[in-house]
């Protein structure tokens, strides 16, 4: 080799590996240096606890113990690189919790139960989630307060967007939505493939609108992603709030400690019971002031239920004594979606080949760039169905969400739990040997039911705190879900038919190569696009989308599926909040990250609020 060109790639990956491969230094407490006291407990560190610690230690008085179950994964090469994203399911930050859905969700599947992606690190599911930002409706938040969350309308939650966002997006967005000083970096998509152009192009010609910014002055309309990335690396939670505190002397912050229960005296929680790391001794740490609840819509409904407070009947199932009988763990919501995957007739996508090639990692390494710089969903897009259109609502009904990556075209099947050999079925289908799938041309369209009106619950397996709860989302138990989802998967049927996606789809018998058509063999005679064939093709197909809410919902003192006020206090109790998505009243109109991380925002200054004269 040319001594010049080695020379120049020593360099260049010496700033790689300065750049993307340095260890972060972080202070996690020993458990001989905890207090016996912090005037703060937080229990779970992810998108809201990050937030949380952050916001709250900046007043020097106020003394916090962050508790986190799982391990700082910050350092880690598919944390960092955004286009790991696909991937991190499959690691130890995951909890791998499974739902139950067997009768509900069609009869051709491989199990009973499916799997459900929650983060399991520091920046918990902001550290493996596909990083998409958005905010949601501006109607979401007003129809919170018009079901009794006072203070918590789009005027009043809109300062705390803005008081996280730093963005960096270089296109026109409308003046007075973003903020430029804050600590989540929001940035956009960085260069769209030709596929993903032609389907905003297909999008246009059947009647949507282009849009430069839904989380400004409109949802509506089909729009590049607006990304948590920081110069081509992921900017969860924990990079963005947690880093910058861990040098605070009133903070403090231990990983792998997994939280048994909230001990209370009576009806004021006066602390924690947890398992620090590497140890079956449980260990009690005394909050001074509060207890704050913010490990998410499975999490936190499971600790409250070991620690007495939940529902009469299913914490006397398990021999718990009662605190407090309230609807904790019901009202459980999620967005469920539909994959409409698709052949590309050349090389207009990215294939896991192009995104490893030195080309790319070179970009990467240099510039912080190309296709290793983004989470491969570029483009998104909000409707509405005939539905909401009839219904004269103010919201769209329908997300969708594009990506044109090769080694995603099967993911929605592995994630759904359909394996067993089915995927296979699909790829061979589209006559995509095994060994050459890395290089195989393909797109997804995903189909977002945003407002389910199903119901489920989750629930205690055991009184054992190292068990993982019981999971029923009930998806379509609400005929009208399924009926919605099937009107937004035709919408994507359409835009692939659209004349601007002609040149860009392999065709079978005048229909682009789908990659439910092994569905459609199995469930239907004859008619593949029918009502009723769609359908059973959604309920065989359909998964999670990472969006679980509302089992500890926000609600008025006299709505009795309410667990917390509008200051987040948990009813009836004193010393005890929840900050993070379950407490929101309804899921959000899109995905959930940023209103989570509003929410703390907004409960960190009433916290401090409250304590502010004490």
């Amino acid at each position: 080799m040319d001594r010049r060109i080695f020379f120049v790639l020593v360099a260049i990956l010496s700033w790689f590996a300065m750049r993307y491969m340095k260890k972060t230094i972080y202070r996690d407490i020993a458990v001989q240096d905890l207090r016996e006291e912090y005037d703060f407990i937080i229990v779970g560190a992810g998108s809201a606890g990050c937030v949380l610690a952050a916001r709250l230690t900046e007043n020097s008085n106020f003394t916090v113990l962050l508790l986190e179950s799982g391990p700082n994964g910050d350092d880690d090469t598919l944390v960092k690189t955004p286009l790991g994203s696909g991937k991190l399911p499959g690691t130890h930050l995951n909890w791998r919790y499974m739902a139950d859905v067997d009768g509900l969700m069609g009869d051709f599947k491989f199990g009973r139960q499916v799997p459900w992606t929650a983060g399991k690190a520091l920046g918990g599911t902001s550290t493996l989630n596909w990083m998409m930002y958005t905010r949601g409706n501006a109607e979401d938040f007003n129809q919170w307060e018009a079901m009794g969350a006072e203070g918590w309308s789009y005027k009043d939650v809109l300062p705390y967007f803005k008081k996280a966002e730093n963005y960096k997006g270089s296109m026109a967005v409308d003046g007075g939505y973003h903020g430029d000083s804050g600590p989540l970096t929001v940035s956009h998509a960085d260069k769209l493939l030709p596929a993903t152009q032609a389907i905003l192009r297909a999008a246009e010609e059947i009647g949507y609108d282009l849009n430069a910014d839904y989380n400004g002055r409109s949802q509506f309309g089909f729009s590049t992603t607006q990304y948590t990335i920081q110069n081509g690396v992921r900017w969860s939670t924990s990079k963005a709030y947690l880093k910058p505190s861990w040098k605070r002397p009133n903070l403090h912050v231990m990983t792998r400690a997994h939280v048994a229960k909230v001990v209370m005296d009576g009806k004021r929680a006066i602390g924690v019971e947890f398992f620090p790391p590497k140890t079956l001794t449980k260990k009690f740490v005394k909050a001074k002031k509060e207890v704050i609840m913010s490990a998410g819509s499975v999490g936190s409904a499971k600790v409250l239920m070991l620690s007495g407070i939940g529902p009469k009947d299913e914490l006397m199932k398990h021999n718990i004594p009662i605190v407090s009988d309230l609807p904790v763990g019901e009202s459980l919501q999620d967005h469920i979606q539909v994959t409409n995957g698709f052949e590309l007739s050349g090389d207009f996508g990215m294939t896991v080949v192009k995104a490893e090639s030195m080309s790319s990692m070179l970009s990467y390494a240099l510039f912080g760039t190309g296709p290793l710089a983004t989470s491969g969903v570029d483009t998104t897009g909000f409707v509405q169905t005939k539905y909401a259109v009839a219904e004269n609502s103010s919201v769209p009904d329908i997300q969708h969400f594009v990506l044109c990556i090769s080694g995603d075209f099967e993911l929605g099947r592995v994630m759904a739990n359909l394996d067993g050999g089915f995927s296979e079925m699909i790829m061979r289908h589209n006559g995509v040997d095994r060994t050459e799938r890395d290089k195989f041309k393909g797109c997804l369209i995903h189909s977002v039911i945003l407002h389910p009106m199903s119901r489920g619950h989750v629930k205690l397996r055991s009184k054992s705190p190292f068990d993982s709860p019981i999971i029923r989302p009930y998806y379509y138990s609400n005929r009208r879900d399924l009926e919605v989802l099937r009107e937004g998967f035709k919408i994507s049927l359409d835009m692939t038919r659209a004349k601007a996606m002609d040149k860009y789809l392999r065709k079978e018998d005048g229909e682009p190569k789908y990659s439910f058509r092994p569905f459609q063999e199995h469930y239907c005679d004859g008619d593949y696009f029918s009502d009723d064939c769609l359908e059973k093709v959604i309920e065989a197909t359909s998964f999670t989308c990472w969006h679980y809410t509302s089992t500890c919902k926000m609600g008025a003192a006299d709505d009795a599926s309410a667990v917390v006020g509008p200051d987040l206090r948990v009813r009836g109790l004193s010393g005890l909040r929840v900050v993070d998505a379950s407490v929101m009243p309804t899921v959000t109109s899109g995905n959930t990250n940023a209103p989570t991380i509003m929410i703390a925002e907004k409960a960190s200054d009433m916290i401090k609020e409250a304590w502010r004269e004490q």
